[in-house]
């Protein structure tokens, strides 16, 4: 093969691993003669020899979501950058039995490494074996990335006590999961003295309301919703749409992620952005590097976020 096209092994092996380490001429080359040549990667035989396969898994708790496909993208074109391939797993709805599954299915499969948004830390005695990388949450042991959750709370506060409320909801994610928890506690440490909680209302990772959020939302007794994430500030601007009650002249909205879908004319949603392409890009160097130097100090990245104006409030 290196031969055929007049480069030495070495070039080869950065172009059919895209390792982006040639001239865009050359790659173009190398990748034209192994066409002519019918060449292809013998995985099973590099996998011996380097004692990896060059595939990593990606767990996301709920495809649903527009969040997770978006870190999901991110994963896998890192990973392409890296010359990995990416094995993507819906875990459902971040149970610990379907999480623990998720790992193992990805390990019989071969896999280097995986990448994980995962629920409650683990116990020491449950850790997987695979090297995992966790997004969202820090977890002892294990590297992670994840945005800073809990100021992202007090951005929103801040926000809100400038606008003028003073009595708001909050429809704030099961707080067994840390991002829920600390932007939850971000908001009310902010809030204290300043604004009245009137209600507050746990609502799981799903693409629907309980009754119980729905009837808070109906109620009418105040100026402003406050949301998880840009999910469930969808799904309250429907429910309030659905109520006949204005947005944002009767109840403002704000939400937490600025997903791809928040600045569209019918959400035109303010929100805390949270760096969501970087969080999967940041998570798969991190893996990388694990698997480079296995014994190298544990990394925790902490990404910024920041508040993003539009016209739900």
């Amino acid at each position: 093969m290196a031969k055929a096209a007049g480069v030495s092994q070495a070039t080869v092996s950065y172009v059919l691993n895209n390792l982006n380490k040639v001239s865009p001429e050359v790659d173009a080359h190398v990748r034209r003669v192994a066409h002519e040549l019918g060449y292809s990667r013998n995985r099973a035989a590099r996998a011996l020899k380097t004692g990896r396969n060059n595939v990593i898994g990606c767990i996301m708790p709920s495809l649903l979501s527009p969040v997770f496909p978006e870190i999901a993208q991110a994963v896998q074109q890192r990973a392409e950058e890296h010359g990995f391939a990416t094995f993507v797993i819906d875990s459902g709805l971040q149970t610990a039995a379907r999480e623990a599954e998720a790992i193992r299915v990805l390990a019989d499969h071969g896999v280097d490494g995986a990448i994980a948004v995962l629920g409650s830390p683990r116990p020491a005695s449950d850790r997987p074996t695979l090297p995992l990388v966790v997004v969202d949450q820090p977890m002892d042991g294990m590297d992670a990335v994840y945005a800073d959750h809990r100021e992202g709370g007090r951005l929103l506060a801040e926000y809100a006590v400038g606008l003028g409320h003073r009595r708001v909801g909050l429809l704030s994610g099961l707080q067994g999961l840390y991002s829920s928890r600390e932007r939850r506690e971000g908001f009310v440490e902010a809030a204290r003295g300043r604004l009245d909680i009137a209600w507050n209302v746990e609502v799981p990772l799903v693409p629907s309301l309980p009754q119980e959020a729905v009837d808070a939302l109906r109620r009418g007794d105040v100026s402003l919703v406050v949301c998880v994430n840009d999910l469930i500030a969808m799904l309250a601007l429907s429910a309030l749409r659905q109520a006949r009650v204005r947005v944002p002249e009767d109840v403002s909205v704000m939400g937490f992620d600025d997903m791809q879908w928040s600045s569209w004319p019918l959400l035109n949603l303010t929100t805390v952005r949270q760096p969501l392409g970087r969080l999967g890009r940041d998570a798969v160097d991190l893996l990388v590097r694990r698997l480079d130097a296995p014994d190298a100090e544990i990394t925790n990245i902490i990404l910024p976020v920041s508040l993003i104006e539009r016209g739900s409030t």
